[in-house]
Formats: C-alpha cells, structure tokens, sequence
C-alpha cells in the first residue's frame, strides 16, 4: 500500500477519540464561546431560485432480464443513461418471453397489448414511449434479423460495460487508444452520476475494476496528449475510489487512494486534480478525528487552484477543521469567503453535492457551515445555514447529505438537554430513513454519536426506538456488498 500523504509519523492519541472498535472519531462538539465574532449569515447566490431545484422524480423500476448480475449504478441508470443499453434490453425481448406466475406468457409479439411492467410478476417490457420501444415498432414484430443486425452491437457494448463476458481492462485494452479513452471516461462520468445514490461498495468495486484497466491501457504507446489524458482519468478514479473506500470506513484504503490520486494530478500538471484529490484526503481526516491533518490537506490543495469549483470545496474543508479545533474566527471567516466564492459560480457548474472535478453546488456551503456551527455549540446559526440548505438537497439524490445534516442538528440539540429530545428523536429517525439501504461511515459515526449523547435519557421510548432503528440500518450494511458480477480489485477487500 503506497504511503499516504494523509498520514503523518508522529501521530499519536491526540488527534481525536477512539470508540468501541478501535478507531478514531471525530472531536466533540466545542462549547460557544463569549467572544464577539460575526458569525456569516447564511445566503445564496445571486443565480440561485427555487425552479433551479424540481423535485427528481423516482427512477423506474429495473428489471434484470435474465442478463446476468447488473451493477447497482448501472442498474440504478439503465433506463434513463444510454441507449446502448435500452436497445440491448430491447433485442433481449426477441428470445425471451416474459414469465408470469404460470410460466412463460406467450403472445404475438415482444411486448403484448394489455401487459404491464408495474404488473404481479417481474418483466422485460419497456413503456410504450420508451426509445427502445419505439424502435421495435419501427422496425417490425416479424422483422426480427433486421433488428438484431442494428442491435448486436449496442447489446454487447452494454453487456461489455458491465463485465459480463470481458474485465473492463479487457474491454480497455481492446479497444484503440482514443476509443479505449472515451469509453473510461463515459464509464467515470456514468459512476460519477450514480456515487451518491448508491451503496459505497458498488462504486468502490467499480472504480477499482476501472482503474485496473487504465493501469493496463498504461503499457501501451500512445501520443503524449493521449498519455496526458490517461493520467488525469487514473487520477479521477483512484480519487472517486478513495471517497468510497472512507464511506465504508477504510481510512487507510482511502489514504492511499488519494495518494495515488494526487501523483497521477502531479504527473498530468492538472490543479484541479490535485485540489480534488487533497478536498477528499481532507474529509477522510476530518471523519477519522484528526482536523488538524484535515487542515493541513485542504490548505494544501489551495495551493494548486485557482478560484472556482475545487476552491470552494477546500475552503469549506478549511471552515469544518478550524471548528473542530475551536477556532471560531477562523472558521467564520473561511464560511464567508466559501459563500463568495460560491457566488462567482456559474449555474452550470453546479452539478450535484458530492466529489466532483468540475462542479460545485452552492449548497454545499451552507451543509459545511451546519456542520461547522454545531462543531462549535452554536445550534441556532446552525439552524439558520440548515433552514437554506435542507430544501435544496431535499429537492436532489444525496442521501448521504441529506442524512448527516440531519444528524449534525440532531446532535446539536441533544447536547442542550431533555427539552428537545422530540425534535432531536425526529430528526434522526428521518435521517435514517433516507439513508436506508446506503450505510455509509459519516453517516453511521454521527448515527454512533447521537446515541451516545441521548442515552441518558433512555427510559425514553423515542430514544429507546431511534436506538433500534440505527442497530438495525447499520447491520444492514452487510447486505450492501456487490453481487458475483462485481470484480474487485486484488489486495482491495470490499
């Protein structure tokens, strides 16, 4: 395991507290002080309105269709991403019919008048609008050869993308230099997409599926724009790596994924490559308990971009370390130059919260600042930048944000004593709920935390329930691992 640049040698206890199974946590909450700091008031951009956050509508449900184990992002996509994929499902409907509680249903065509996908039993169909669905009627029921000629091709890309038949190196290696190139750069930005939504593992499996096969595309000559252009997605990956390898709580995993990271940012000369790689690294410490490593990672990576997106993310990894060390002017003002910086981003490159290269949402900002603020036992400023941020990620698919918000409050509250125990047992009984079936280590150590402080008060029901709840949604992360048709990368344990 190469040595992390998120480690130093002579780190010892101080760096944060240990729990039950050994490893560190975050600090605790600092206590307000008296002394007379302006704390930011929460705001947003002058280009943000509510429109800009419709409410996303929830995905279809997928069906695998007999083509063997499918991806959680992937599967998570698959209707609404590619049409590759669509057309390989669609061709899939010519050899198969769909299976009923009796059987096989027999009918004149691939999709029978008066079957529903939302129907009793699992199906193939697609909706009647659907692209792959107007393109079977296009070419005919009875004209089935001319479909598959049309078809083949998209049916074992889509297949190939997901590592039935071929590894992704496989599939890399190949393919030519520049094909090889888009296809790893549609397969990040497809995983990029899905991270936030889907369980760590799956996006961990993949990424170290598709750095395997760039580290193979690597032995190959090619032109230095096309070796530059290899570097910095080997970067990306090992970065996106690294952000899933600390949400299933695999520091040290995390650490050296960063590192690789950072050299392959080096290697490229790409700024933000290697602020995004040191924003990461950052996070992983500050969740491991030390914000002073936290600290020197993020100030770091400012010095290798410019103002915009990956800026923002560093200064708001500056403002949550300087609260856990109890610096409040400190952390206040880095709050205020991240809401400046957030103003002088343009719509379009806002994207989604989470890891990122090019975007950064405004949001972020006022998550950050919660956080910050209960660090430092201020809940009510807390509550003023959560009342901005809440709508917003509420509008969006980010469970995880979603979540730990909710739990910083939460927490925050349940320090102030028994009087908001109701509001503190509601608020992280939601967190959970939307956290389900995702258990992530940010969000299970908050989880951890809350139970902590609240278990004075357990003769409490709520707080005998929410401690339940959470027992229950962690061990369920056992059964968020990926299936068979996940390859995981060697020495790397999922």
């Amino acid at each position: 395991m190469p040595q992390s640049s998120g480690s130093s040698p002579g780190r010892g206890s101080d760096h944060g507290s240990t729990g039950p199974t050994g490893r560190s946590g975050p600090l605790p909450v600092r206590q307000a002080t008296s002394e007379a700091i302006s704390i930011p008031p929460a705001r947003t951009p002058p280009d943000d309105h509510p429109e800009d956050y419709p409410p996303e509508p929830p995905p279809p449900p997928v069906d695998r269709c007999d083509l063997g184990p499918i991806s959680a992002p992937s599967a998570q996509q698959l209707w609404a991403t590619d049409d590759l994929a669509d057309l390989a499902r669609s061709s899939a409907l010519f050899t198969q019919e769909p299976l009923g509680p009796e059987g096989p249903i027999r009918s004149e065509g691939p999709i029978r008048s008066g079957w529903s996908p939302s129907g009793p039993y699992p199906s193939c169909a697609v909706p009647s609008t659907h692209p792959a669905a107007l393109t079977l009627t296009m070419f005919g029921g009875s004209d089935r050869r001319q479909f598959h000629r049309y078809a083949g091709a998209a049916m074992m890309t889509a297949i190939l993308a997901e590592g039935q038949i071929m590894e992704v190196s496989d599939v890399l290696a190949a393919s030519p230099i520049q094909l090889a190139l888009e296809r790893a750069d549609d397969m990040l930005g497809d995983l990029l997409d899905a991270h936030e939504a889907t369980p760590p593992a799956h996006i961990f499996a993949q990424t170290a599926r598709l750095r395997r096969g760039l580290e193979r595309l690597g032995r190959r000559s090619m032109p230095a724009g096309d070796a530059r252009r290899r570097d910095v997605l080997t970067g990306r990956v090992a970065v996106l790596g690294a952000d899933a390898a600390f949400k299933l709580g695999d520091i040290e995993t995390a650490r050296a994924l960063t590192t690789l990271g950072f050299q392959a940012g080096g290697l490229a000369g790409e700024g933000p490559l290697l602020g995004s790689a040191r924003e990461v690294a950052a996070v992983n410490e500050f969740y491991a308990g030390h914000p002073d490593e936290a600290l020197r990672l993020a100030r770091d990576g400012l010095t290798h971009v410019g103002d915009g997106p990956v800026r923002a993310r560093l200064i708001c990894q500056v403002a949550r370390a300087l609260a856990a060390l109890g610096d409040v002017r400190g952390a206040a003002q880095a709050l205020d130059q991240a809401y400046d910086l957030a103003d002088l981003i343009p719509p379009d490159q806002w994207g989604r919260p989470g890891p990122s290269f090019e975007n950064f949402n405004p949001v972020e900002v006022s998550y950050n600042a919660t956080t910050a603020l209960c660090l430092l036992g201020r809940p009510q400023a807390a509550q003023e930048h959560a009342e901005l941020a809440l709508p917003k990620l509420d509008a969006m698919n980010a469970p995880g944000f979603r979540s730990v918000i909710r739990l910083d409050l939460a927490l925050a509250l349940a320090r102030q004593g028994r009087l908001e125990l109701e509001r503190v047992c509601d608020l992280a009984t939601k967190a959970i709920e939307i956290s389900w079936g995702r258990t992530v280590a940010s969000v299970s150590g908050r989880a951890d935390q809350l139970l902590a402080a609240t278990r004075p008060h357990s003769e409490v029901r709520e707080v005998r329930e929410l401690a339940l709840l959470v027992r229950e949604w962690q061990r369920s992360a056992a059964g968020q691992r990926p299936g068979p048709g996940a390859v995981t990368a060697p020495g790397l344990a999922v």
